[in-house]
C-alpha cells in the first residue's frame, strides 16, 4: 500500500498554476471568474476596443510533463475576466525547463470593446 499511496501525494504537489494582471491606465470593475470573453489568438477584432490589462499565467510541471496553451487558457480567461477585459488579444507563448520541470508562460493583452458597438450583455449592469 505504501508504494501506491507515497507516490500518488508526491504527484499532487507536481503542478502549479499561477495567473495575475495589470491594469494599463483606468481600472474597470470585475466581471465574474468565470465570464464570457473572447480570445484572439491569431487575428485582431474587427471592433473598436482599448487595451485595459496585461495578463499573465504561469504553468510549471514536474516529471517532464509539458504544458500548452489548452492547459492556460483557463487562468488567461479567468485573469481577463477579473480585470475587466471583453476579450484578450496579442497572446505571446514561451516554453522553457529546469531539470525535470516544464515551465509555460502565457502574456497577453486585455481588451474592452467601445460600449456603443459591445454586445448588450455587459449593458444591464
Amino acid at each position: 500500500m505504501t508504494y501506491v499511496v507515497f507516490p500518488a501525494f508526491a504527484l499532487c504537489g507536481c503542478v502549479a498554476t499561477t495567473g495575475n494582471y495589470r491594469a494599463l491606465a483606468e481600472r474597470y470593475p470585475a466581471r465574474s471568474p468565470d465570464c464570457s470573453i473572447e480570445i484572439f489568438k491569431d487575428v485582431t477584432p474587427d471592433r473598436p476596443f482599448t487595451a485595459i490589462s496585461h495578463l499573465n499565467v504561469h504553468l510549471e510541471k514536474t516529471f517532464f510533463i509539458p504544458s500548452d496553451f489548452a492547459s492556460a487558457v483557463g487562468e488567461l480567461k479567468r485573469q481577463g475576466c477579473l480585470s475587466g477585459a471583453d476579450g484578450i488579444v496579442n497572446i505571446q507563448e514561451r516554453h522553457s525547463s529546469y531539470l525535470e520541470t516544464r515551465i509555460y508562460n502565457l502574456s497577453a493583452t486585455g481588451i474592452r470593446f467601445d460600449r456603443e458597438t459591445a454586445p448588450d450583455v455587459d449593458r444591464a449592469k
